[in-house]
């Protein structure tokens, strides 16, 4: 069975640096572990633009705060936001096995907004599917590939089963089979 936990709340804003500092505010005095760590990114999923940071938490199994914002003008995000207001948007849900994932949502008849997972345009690796806000009672549930942040950025989490040709070649490369740690 694949390694599940919740990795992140992530509320959509309109002005992402005003909700950093906002948020940073807050952090600085509930969590302050959590305030020093700020993940950004970029990229285009599904057509749209978007920008976002992540207060990372430390622990890897930690829950983590994400913000989001469109990266252009006049997208849809603009009209929900004008609509609505800022809200939250998802709670993520990381899997280190994320197809397996996937086939049991499907298996246990849980809705799936995607036909096919997506991802950003800048981190190929990294999939993502969602069980609709209807389901989850008004907010959306993102299902997405385990990564690990490291110096302000996302990498693909090596133990995930979709990276293991890639950790035998770098096992083979490094490591011999006596190392104790292997």
């Amino acid at each position: 069975m694949p390694g599940v936990h919740i990795d992140h709340v992530a509320m959509c804003v309109n002005d992402l640096e005003k909700a950093i500092d906002d948020w940073r505010d807050i952090l600085n005095v509930l969590t302050p572990e959590i305030a020093a760590h700020l993940t950004r990114g970029a990229g285009d999923a599904d057509g749209t633009p978007m920008i976002w940071a992540t207060f990372q938490n430390p622990n890897p199994l930690g829950v983590s705060i994400q913000l989001w914002a469109p990266g252009s003008p006049d997208t849809w995000v603009h009209k929900v936001l004008a609509k609505r207001g800022e809200f939250v948007h998802h709670i993520a849900f990381l899997s280190d096995d994320f197809g397996h994932t996937i086939d049991e949502c499907r298996r246990a008849g849980l809705p799936l907004v995607l036909d096919e997972s997506s991802n950003p345009d800048t981190m190929p690796w990294l999939k993502w599917n969602f069980i609709p806000e209807e389901k989850a009672h008004g907010v959306l549930i993102e299902l997405a590939t385990r990564y690990d942040a490291v110096d302000g950025r996302w990498y693909p989490r090596p133990g995930n089963s979709e990276n293991t040709a890639t950790v035998a070649e770098l096992k083979a490369k490094y490591y011999s089979e006596h190392d104790p740690w292997v």
